[in-house]
């Protein structure tokens, strides 16, 4: 039998010659051999049991065929937290916690029921919002199946979200919030997307139409049916080439509001936002 560190490093061979990401094996491994980093390099010099050479290898196979190495573990990170993936729901990705950190900047002393969250998928977006303000928020999806897996994830983890199932902010047309949050489809309908992307995760939850900019044009039709007199803050993730676009969108439906594009650690566009003036939200009166 062949030692950790060795089969280790002949498993991330393979993974790069079939054009796969090698850092999935060390990922793998740990989650079979249900350690962290520090607790695998303990073990390089073992061997692993006839069992866990087993179910690594089967793993490794699926890898091998494309599927994201999250979906084989079962689940993905988000924000320090664990959710539950699969097919149903997007992988939360880094990008989305960069969303997560400039909206909770932007809020104080938000009330139950004030943020939805639009697309929830995996609920990544609407269960952080939840747990670290310590609100209840509403959510939409229009997938069912999204829906059960983000309501499992919000048990699991004790976040207080309301799930509706439907098309846009139309499921929460009679609500009255005060703040839209969403990462929707933003991806052009032509666009050529990676195989481990493309064929495991939900063609609803990527795609937005002709020019990925279907849902913003929606949501933002929408918004003004479900959003307070005294609404605060829009934040939508949107696609590194659709900043201006998104926040003309905005600009033009509230002129009002203070309009802006913020990037992502990689420099790319990543958040259009839009904020009331004048407003300490939370502070004003009711």
């Amino acid at each position: 039998m062949m030692r950790i560190a060795a089969l280790l490093k002949q498993t991330e061979e393979r993974l790069v010659e079939a054009g796969r990401d090698r850092a999935a094996a060390e990922w793998w491994l740990m989650h079979v051999l249900q350690v962290d980093r520090t607790g695998l390099l303990v073990r390089l010099s073992d061997e692993l049991s006839s069992d866990e050479a087993a179910r690594f290898e089967a793993g490794i196979e699926r890898l091998l065929m494309g599927e994201p190495v999250q979906h084989v573990i079962g689940h993905a990170p988000f924000y320090g937290r664990t959710f539950e993936v699969n097919r149903d729901v997007l992988i939360p990705r880094p990008e989305t916690e960069e969303l997560i950190d400039w909206v909770l900047g932007q809020l104080r002393h938000v009330k139950d029921d004030e943020i939805v969250d639009v697309g929830t998928g995996s609920g990544a977006i609407a269960i952080t919002l939840s747990l670290e303000l310590g609100v209840r928020v509403q959510t939409v999806d229009i997938s069912r199946e999204a829906i059960e897996v983000a309501k499992r994830n919000a048990a699991a983890l004790g976040a207080t979200v309301q799930f509706y199932e439907g098309d846009g902010l139309a499921p929460i047309a009679d609500h009255s919030i005060r703040v839209l949050v969403s990462n929707p489809p933003y991806i052009e309908a032509d666009e050529l997307l990676d195989e481990t992307v493309v064929g495991y995760e939900p063609h609803l939850a990527l795609f937005g139409g002709k020019d990925g900019l279907d849902m913003y044009r929606q949501l933002i039709a929408e918004s003004v049916r479900v959003l307070r007199a005294d609404w605060h803050l829009i934040a939508f993730e949107i696609g590194y080439n659709q900043g201006q676009d998104v926040k003309s969108l905005l600009s033009e439906r509230y002129p009002e509001a203070e309009t802006g594009i913020l990037k992502d650690i990689n420099g790319k566009d990543r958040i259009v936002y839009a904020v009331r003036e004048g407003i300490a939200y939370g502070n004003e009166m009711d």
